[in-house]
């Protein structure tokens, strides 16, 4: 199967929903800070374009990488669909990991390791579903509980390597005397987002969603 109407919707879903969780993060970072000046209508219908917007281009980036790669080389198209719920999921839990600073206060110590841990257990579940269902199509597999355990071992240890990185970045070696605090902590997040990528994708390819190769050669068969 190619590119088909679900691909199209589900990027959609994702771009949108990457926008809408982008807001409350340049909030925390006091990016937003000279829009206050404008009205509430004016607001939302600046967060409605800039959700169009980026769901557009989700799906536009995903059919392009599909058109291009999925003949030859159809895993560029699996990680293009993974890089789309790893963002997702990126900006889900950077949303979560803000918004428990913003209402605690709490920028640094051993409270912000609480705060990442927390925010990867709550979008582990979200990814498994989207990982399931859509990157890797395992649907029909019949392994839902082996998978769901691979699943969360794997985010697990990825998590648990996050945030030993995360404790060093921020309390270890500690911001540097240009920047403030928030802002360093949250390019010491961005900073780990390579490591969630390649250690989940390869992690959830070949020891979780182990799809046969001979359905990736049916699904070439089936394109224009």
């Amino acid at each position: 199967m190619g590119f088909d109407k679900k691909d199209f919707y589900r990027s959609l879903i994702a771009g949108g929903a990457i926008a809408v969780l982008s807001i409350p993060i340049f909030r925390n970072l006091g990016m937003l800070g000279g829009f206050s000046k404008y009205n509430l209508f004016l607001l939302v219908m600046m967060a409605f374009f800039w959700s169009v917007f980026i769901a557009l281009s989700m799906a536009l980036v995903n059919y392009v990488v599909y058109r291009i790669t999925f003949l030859k080389w159809p895993v560029i198209f699996e990680i293009s669909k993974y890089g789309t719920i790893g963002l997702l999921n990126t900006f889900l839990s950077a949303a979560i990991f803000n918004f428990l600073i913003m209402m605690t206060g709490v920028e640094k110590g051993l409270t912000v390791d609480a705060f990442v841990a927390v925010s990867f257990a709550i979008t582990t579940s979200h990814s498994f579903l989207w990982n399931k269902l859509w990157t890797f199509n395992t649907k029909g597999s019949g392994n839902h509980k082996k998978e769901y355990s691979a699943f969360f071992t794997i985010t697990g240890l990825v998590s648990l390597l996050n945030i030993f990185l995360m404790h060093i970045l921020i309390n270890t070696i500690g911001s540097p005397e240009f920047l403030n605090e928030r802002i360093w902590t949250n390019l010491a997040f961005a900073m780990l987002v390579p490591v969630s990528f390649l250690g989940n994708f390869f992690g959830y390819k070949f020891f979780v969603f182990k799809t046969e190769t001979a359905a990736a050669k049916n699904a070439v068969m089936e394109t224009i």
